[in-house]
């Protein structure tokens, strides 16, 4: 059979495997148009439209109801702060006490002395715009009275005697929860040990970097008990010349905030708090400063 024979054969299936290709492909976009047409048509169809109509209702209603929530509480923040500022400026006539209590573990000299000399040169240089007749007193907790509170004239062991003492920074002794093992005795007068409670932070929280910054808190109130104001802080940070005219008013608390927690972890809790019938509170994100 002549070549040129078997060339037209071979181009005459391609071009009827091209045709039935196409014809198959109308063949399905035809039924894709006539099934689209039928639920258009269809009550399905319909139904679905208004489920979406309904959910898109839905989420305007309580995004609106959300937003309504949000200005009323905008509102109520606006009125309480015209109300109730949160911190104040007093006449400089009246004799104010403050404190500014830390923790300095020595044991770790070497990585927070530099956070401790600019808190100590912040403090100082705050004092020379406070009133002549104000006292701010620098209150350390630590483990010992070392050269390098010396160095900085920090006296040792000794509360303020009265409003007419000059502000000094005034170090304490404070045993650290890690160290404690069975030693939970004051070491100090006015150091009160609560024995039960110290060793269940021993056995519990001794791991805990942080606990001591609170626990001197807990167990030092005789060395702050005399002050109308105090400012418990980290080392990290620095006075601002503000902090020589403003104090909380009406004896509120303040306290930074920042972000500690989520919204999983905030439910958890507040579940965990009703399940040992607590009272939950509410409140999340609670600096360290306050």
């Amino acid at each position: 059979m002549p070549r040129f024979l078997i060339s037209l054969r071979f181009i005459g299936r391609i071009f009827f495997l091209f045709i039935l290709t196409i014809l198959v492909l109308l063949i399905i976009i035809l039924c894709i148009e006539i099934l689209l047409k039928y639920f258009y048509n269809s009550s399905t169809f319909i139904q679905l439209s208004v489920g979406r109509y309904n959910v898109s209702k839905q989420i305007s209603n309580n995004q609106q109801s959300i937003d309504n929530k949000q200005n009323i509480t905008m509102e109520q923040n606006i009125t309480m702060k015209q109300n109730l500022p949160f911190i104040y400026k007093p006449s400089s006539e009246l004799c104010i006490l403050r404190a500014l209590l830390i923790f300095y573990p020595t044991d770790q000299h070497e990585t927070f002395q530099s956070e401790f000399r600019w808190l100590y040169r912040s403090w100082i240089e705050m004092m020379t715009f406070e009133s002549s007749l104000w006292r701010t007193d620098l209150i350390v907790y630590a483990n010992e009275y070392i050269s390098f509170f010396k160095d900085l004239d920090c006296i040792y062991d000794q509360i303020r005697i009265d409003s007419k003492e000059k502000p000094k920074c005034r170090i304490f002794p404070y045993i650290r929860i890690k160290d404690r093992q069975s030693k939970h005795e004051s070491s100090s007068k006015y150091q009160i040990i609560d024995k039960q409670n110290s060793q269940a932070l021993y056995e519990y929280l001794r791991t805990y970097g942080y606990i001591d910054s609170i626990n001197t808190i807990f167990e030092y109130y005789l060395s702050f008990s005399m002050y109308d104001f105090i400012l418990r802080t980290d080392m990290d940070c620095f006075l601002t010349n503000n902090f020589a005219f403003y104090v909380p008013y009406n004896n509120s608390l303040l306290v930074g905030h920042g972000g500690y927690s989520t919204t999983f972890n905030s439910r958890r809790l507040k579940r965990i708090a009703h399940n040992i019938n607590w009272t939950y509170a509410d409140k999340s994100g609670l600096g360290s400063t306050w």
